[in-house]
This record gives structure tokens, sequence and C-alpha cells, in this order.
């Protein structure tokens, strides 16, 4: 518990340092996310088992761009404050969780084209209200065990932003959206190989977001 509460104390600190209160580019990110069952080695890659729960997460994230670059790296860093309802599908009461993290963006340009996509790889912590069902399930199976309501989160995303589709530069003219993207979006719990619970053990939520910059 005690290892827990300074890698928190440190996180938090991390977001509101002076250099997480720079001026840059805020963003607002809607996603709809399912529970899976794939291992998150093959996850990125789009591979898809659906939990027999079926239980699945709306959220919302506010995301505030700090850097340009990480350590003269062409990586875009944001700190993002996350929300979550988790519907559990009468499995056991729904639950609400809070993500905060840093974010790293790369935009890479497909080859043979012009267009780019975004890729994202997030770090941080998350807190639920209920420990999701298909959770504690994973965490059961490990000689009855079981999850905590805080653990670390990780967040991958792949976004094609739409500014660079010519038939879609009437929706940015004079209005507060800079950019906006569709894309597809891993949440993930787990305890670290044990850090944050007494084994190791977690989740995967695997959907589809929006998000506008701004």
């Amino acid at each position: 518990m005690v290892c827990r509460f300074f890698i928190a104390t440190a996180f938090i600190a991390a977001l509101l340092s002076s250099p997480a209160r720079a001026e840059g580019e805020k963003s607002l990110r809607v996603h709809w996310n399912k529970s899976s069952e794939t291992d998150l080695a093959t996850v990125v890659i789009g591979d898809y088992d659906a939990s027999p729960e079926s239980n699945y997460l709306i959220g919302a994230v506010y995301g505030y761009q700090y850097s340009d670059t990480l350590f003269t790296l062409p990586l875009e860093m944001t700190a993002n404050l996350g929300v979550q309802y988790l519907d559990e599908r009468g499995y056991q009461d729904d639950g609400y969780g809070v993500t905060a993290y840093i974010k790293a963006h790369y935009r890479w340009e497909l080859p043979w084209t012009d267009k780019q996509v975004r890729l994202g790889l997030g770090e941080g912590l998350s807190y639920v209200t209920r420990i999701p069902m298909s959770e504690v399930r994973d965490f059961a199976k490990k000689d009855g065990a079981k999850s905590e309501k805080l653990m670390n989160y990780l967040e991958w995303s792949i976004d094609l932003p739409l500014r660079q589709f010519e038939p879609l530069h009437g929706l940015f003219q004079g209005g507060a959206i800079e950019e906006a993207s569709v894309g597809f979006l891993v949440w993930h719990r787990s305890s670290v190989f044990g850090l944050f619970s007494e084994t190791g053990g977690g989740v995967n939520f695997m959907g589809f977001s929006f998000e506008a910059q701004f």
C-alpha cells in the first residue's frame, strides 16, 4: 500500500509540474470499449476475443499537450484526465472510473502515401468504484486472488486525423475545432506483475474513439 501511495503521489506531481502548465493544444476524446480476453501482446494488432461477461465502458478524456518533443524525439506529450462509466450488464452493480496518465503520440506517414496516422501510448493510474467483473474473474483464476480498485493504467491508440482529407476541410473552417480524429483504443488495467495487488493480472477493454482538438 505504501508503494502504491508513493507511485500515485509521484505521478500526480508530474502532471502538476510547471512544464505541464505551459500553453498548448487541448483535446476532448469520447470512447466506447468492450471487455476482451485478448492478451495485451496481441491486442495492439486488433486481435479480439470477447469476454464471457461482454461488459463495456463509455468514457471521456480531457487532454493537454505540454510538449512537442520528448528528449528531442518527435513525440507529442499530453497530460490526460479521463472518466468512465462501466456497464456490468447485470453481473453486478455498474461502476465508475477515473484515469490520470501521460501519453506520447507519434505521427507516422503511411508508406507510398501522403496520409498520416497518429500512434499513442499512455501510462498512468486507474481507479474504479467497483472492479469490473471480467477483471475479478481474471484474478480469481489465480488461486482466488483479488484485484484492487487502484491499478496501473495503460492506453494504446491509433487515430486517423480527418483534416488531411480535402473533402472534410470545410468542417474546420471558422470553428473552434482545429483537428478531429477517429480511432481504435485499448483501455488496460493491470497490477504490473503484482505491484498493485497480491498477484499479476488485469483486463483489456477494446473499442473506438472520436477526438476533437482545439
